[in-house]
């Protein structure tokens, strides 16, 4: 009995022996890991470190330039963003310190303790209603009246945090918009390219048929003549009369009267006129008020009677209506335009043909 103890001791020692010894040698390899580790932890603080510190140099910088512009409302935005970063910094504290004292110069505080409180409050109020712009710059200005009061400064910070998490959702919104508004345009852009490939296959429309093409042939001495009645009509309308005020006067004095003021030839029918007038002279009787074209006045002195006038190329022709609707007797001549005949000459090649015998002719 004796012995099974003193067996069972040894191997109970011989096993904790090799336990020591592994755990020696496992510790022996993980050490160098280890240290390299804690290495690589302190080189990841001295960067942060540095960060920190070139951080916090710029929000300083930053503000002590907008201090000397007297912007002090983003002078203190960039103290506030020091003190973020590292909340015991000496300049970002003393720069807000400054800040007080010029707004103490230019409004008196009685108790700037007070007003941050109220500040402070305000900013809580802004947060809880989702007005986080508001909200910071009340706790910008709370800090800038108490800037060791570190509630305001972690409201602070929270309430930025909050400003960037809902402007990160919103340009999320908007990508996700973006990317339906770029599927829809996609699919439609598919449904397009289906619709031309259908098309492409359908039969081409029938090209509609044109209507005959006529071409009137003009002389050149009507195409001579019209030309010179546009001419004659483009001079009348700009032929002024000046105001007139006529009484029984016969109408062969009025047109010549007419004629003398606007230099225009005007020829009457003598014919139309006395078959018109019955023999006897034709008297009318009209004013104008202001001046008026030619033309204008001639169809005030002419609607009175049973005349009208007609222009020619080169004259003014005053008769009875019915003279003037007959018009000469025209020839016109059309060109039909036909498809073009084309003539092509087709030559034929000389061939062979075999007989029944074999032989060729």
């Amino acid at each position: 009995m004796h012995k099974t103890n003193l067996s069972k001791s040894i191997v109970r020692f011989f096993c904790i022996a090799l336990a020591f010894l592994f755990l020696t040698q496992v510790s022996v390899i993980a050490a160098p890991d280890a240290k390299r580790a804690a290495e690589l932890m302190v080189s990841e603080k001295k960067i942060e470190k540095e960060k920190e510190k070139v951080l916090i140099k710029y929000f300083i910088g930053e503000g002590n330039r907008l201090f000397a512009g007297e912007d002090y409302d983003r002078a203190a935005e960039q103290y506030t963003r020091a003190l973020e970063v590292d909340p015991n910094s000496y300049e970002a504290k003393n720069g807000l310190r400054n800040i007080q004292k010029k707004l103490g110069e230019r409004r008196r505080i009685e108790s700037p303790a007070g007003m941050s409180k109220k500040l402070f409050k305000s900013g809580q109020g802004k947060y809880s209603a989702a007005d986080y712009e508001s909200a910071m710059e009340d706790f910008q200005n709370a800090l800038i009246l108490d800037y060791e009061n570190r509630d305001i400064l972690e409201w602070l910070k929270k309430t930025r945090r909050r400003m960037t998490l809902d402007k990160a959702k919103t340009e999320d919104f908007d990508l996700e918009k973006d990317i339906n508004v770029a599927t829809k345009e996609k699919g439609v852009e598919e449904k397009r390219a289906m619709l031309e490939v259908e098309r492409a296959y359908q039969p081409p429309k029938k090209p509609e048929r044109k209507p005959v093409e006529i071409e009137e042939i003009i002389s050149p001495e009507a195409a001579q003549e019209e030309k010179a009645r546009r001419e004659l009509l483009d001079r009348l309308k700009k032929k002024m009369v000046p105001a007139v005020s006529l009484t029984d006067a016969d109408i062969r004095d009025v047109i010549r009267q007419l004629m003398e003021i606007t230099n225009v030839t005007i020829v009457i029918d003598e014919g139309a006129l006395a078959k018109v007038g019955g023999g006897s002279p034709m008297k009318i009787t009209f004013s104008t008020v202001n001046e008026m074209p030619l033309l204008e006045v001639l169809n005030i002195a002419l609607r009175a009677t049973e005349l009208g006038y007609r222009i020619e190329p080169n004259y003014i022709w005053i008769s009875t209506p019915e003279k003037l609707a007959k018009e000469d007797v025209i020839t016109r001549t059309y060109r039909l335009k036909y498809g073009v005949r084309r003539v092509r000459k087709v030559e034929l090649k000389e061939f062979e043909t075999k007989s029944s015998s074999g032989g060729s002719q």
